[in-house]
């Protein structure tokens, strides 16, 4: 029988959904039951833990994922000239010191144009409004468990009658991942069909997701090993895994820890630098993965150096952002004393370390006591820390067994916002009680998901 709700299904699939569930009583719970099984199973883990889920996909509409192609888009080309001004322009440049090293690192031409060509855009998302608070175009991942989650959502036998009710759109996100890796290599020079590593050390707890991405690599038809940068060497012009010899580098590595080993990792950086092996991202897109950066992006000072689509996009989109040091002198237009700023507007910021990830020392001002604060404030101005508008984070209801039974519950929820060589390519949703959405730190997964209709929350 065909899943009928009182409401029209395409006016609010969020509510419909809602309605589904809980109006199959018992049978949900023994679904969730299963569904909790098979992640478990499966190489949905961080480490040697599942990572958590929910039994409900993040429905976007497609007017959201045109809001989310057109923004991300202009975001990720955005992000490419503020790397080009990085190397041409020493204002620019002043505001990412780096040791002599890594620079050097960062202005070893990769072979090909661009600078950022994967990236994950995290945003707030809620109706037509979204709000991009940080840019991962260091080495960003996720995309393979996002796959792994939404093909284990879609096959639950207790959703069918549910999904036959609506048009989804659903992505490949580990397709355009690959589709974008060739590109570049073809870019690169590359002409022979490539034998792809995926590089990070062997000890992340990411490890999980690169078997998902070789697995998926060679059933294309791409012979694909899984390295540690240190393993790697650099021989007769070419760079080898073992007796595996490297074409393409899928760097999951971070540009700051490859810093930090150099001295471990120079045949992977000797190769880099000779243009031995195609590395993607290349070590500069760092530069635009700092949360110094997007001070530049929206301070109006610099606005010359973009388009005017560029500046629009940025102006709407992009939260006010500033380093420390900077942020008196640009908020508001006035001058004003730098630590009575930070205690004033308390309740307005948020301060990270510029090269922090996985939302390691956030520090939320309306959720934070006084004393705490000030150990930020006195911390970030010691090391030029980044302040941040606060933006609200989005919300979102999904199921869970209480007492044996199901009920629906508010999490906050930010949107990973996937670009692949300038084009949108998918998104995965990350939930959690806490303002600080980590899946590090208990946060949750669920896949994104386009559909017919309109999402209200």
């Amino acid at each position: 029988m065909a899943f009928r709700v009182s409401i029209d299904p395409n006016r609010n699939i969020d509510h419909a959904y809602e309605q589904y569930i809980l109006g199959r009583g018992k049978s949900v719970t023994g679904a969730i039951s299963k569904f909790e099984e098979t992640l478990q199973q499966s190489f949905f883990k961080f480490g040697r833990f599942t990572i958590p889920a929910f039994f409900k996909a993040h429905f976007i509409s497609r007017k959201q994922q045109r809001l989310l192609h057109g923004v991300g888009d202009t975001i990720a080309h955005t992000i490419d000239k503020l790397i080009e001004l990085y190397l041409t322009e020493p204002v620019i440049k002043n505001l990412y010191p780096l040791s002599l090293e890594a620079e050097e690192l960062i202005r070893i031409d990769p072979g090909y144009t661009r600078s950022a060509i994967l990236c994950r855009l995290d945003c707030f998302l809620e109706g037509e409004a979204v709000q991009f608070l940080e840019f991962d175009c260091d080495a960003p991942g996720g995309m393979a468990y996002a796959d792994t989650l939404e093909k284990i959502y879609f096959d639950q036998n207790e959703l069918k009658e549910f999904f036959a009710e609506f048009d989804f759109e659903r992505r490949v996100r580990c397709e355009k991942l690959l589709s974008a890796l060739l590109n570049i290599y073809e870019e690169f020079g590359g002409f022979e069909t490539p034998r792809i590593a995926i590089v990070d050390w062997n000890n992340v707890r990411t490890r999980s997701e690169f078997e998902v991405l070789k697995t998926f690599f060679e059933e294309k038809g791409y012979s694909t090993t899984i390295a540690d940068p240190r393993d790697l060497r650099y021989k007769s012009g070419k760079l080898y895994h073992g007796n595996f010899r490297i074409d393409l580098v899928y760097r999951r590595v971070l540009f700051r820890e490859l810093v930090e080993k150099m001295e471990d990792v120079k045949d992977l950086l000797k190769a880099y630098k000779d243009k031995a092996v195609c590395v993607v991202n290349p070590l500069r897109s760092a530069v635009g993965a700092s949360k110094a950066m997007l001070s530049v992006l929206t301070n109006p000072a610099y606005d010359h150096f973009f388009t005017e689509k560029q500046n629009a996009i940025k102006r709407e989109h992009i939260p006010w952002t500033r380093n420390v040091t900077d942020a008196d002198r640009f908020f508001g237009g006035k001058k004003i004393y730098l630590v009575d700023f930070l205690k004033d507007e308390k309740d307005t910021l948020v301060i990270k370390p510029p090269y922090g990830y996985g939302g390691k020392d956030v520090t939320i001002g309306c959720e934070t006591r006084n004393e705490d604060w000030n150990a930020a404030i006195d911390k970030a101005i010691k090391s030029n820390w980044t302040v941040q508008e606060y933006i609200k984070p989005a919300k979102m209801s999904v199921p869970v067994v209480i007492n044996n039974k199901v009920e629906f519950v508010l999490k906050k929820m930010s949107t990973g916002c996937y670009v692949f060589d300038g084009s949108y390519a998918g998104s995965v949703s990350r939930l959690s009680d806490e303002s600080v959405i980590k899946v590090s730190k208990g946060g949750g997964l669920i896949p994104s998901v386009t559909c017919e209709g309109e999402i209200n929350r």
